[in-house]
């Protein structure tokens, strides 16, 4: 498995496999309406394009299938980092983590933070982070429970 940097081109099969994460796995911790605000089956293909471009997201890959991408932006705090359904637990999410890790250290950031959904707290939690607390947010008019999560890092 390799990491790098979001390919142009990549669009589709990114948000596929954000959706399949999202309507596969996370369903097991959200209910139906919630899954599908989160993850809409009709969906601004456009936008979604302008916000890979913007992100320049990590994307972890083997043999060329995608299996997980992840978003750090430049103040420490870390968006949509998924994992395809059929790669959880075998070592994704940990890949993107140490990428998302190490280029936060060479940029001098010294705390990453997240929202981390039920599916995702034990993860981030395993990997060092502190629940900050719980929390409920709107999406198209959808509210959610996640965890605010953080993690000090050696920069």
């Amino acid at each position: 498995m390799k990491n790098r940097r979001y390919h142009q081109g990549e669009e589709q099969a990114l948000w596929s496999l954000f959706y399949n994460s999202v309507h596969k796995v996370n369903s097991k911790d959200y209910s139906q309406a919630q899954i599908e605000a989160w993850a809409p089956s009709e969906w601004d293909m456009p936008q979604w394009k302008n916000r890979l471009r913007r992100t320049n997201p990590f994307v972890a890959e083997e043999n060329g299938q995608l299996l997980g991408f992840a978003e750090l932006e430049h103040n420490g705090h870390i968006d949509c980092f998924y994992c395809a359904h059929n790669w959880q637990r075998k070592g994704v999410g940990s890949a993107l983590l140490n990428a998302i890790e190490a280029n936060a250290s060479k940029q001098g950031i010294a705390r990453l933070y997240a929202e981390a959904s039920i599916t995702a707290k034990g993860f981030f939690e395993s990997k060092g982070f502190s629940i900050e607390g719980e929390q409920t947010v709107s999406l198209r008019e959808v509210q959610f429970t996640n965890y605010a999560v953080s993690k000090h890092i050696s920069s």
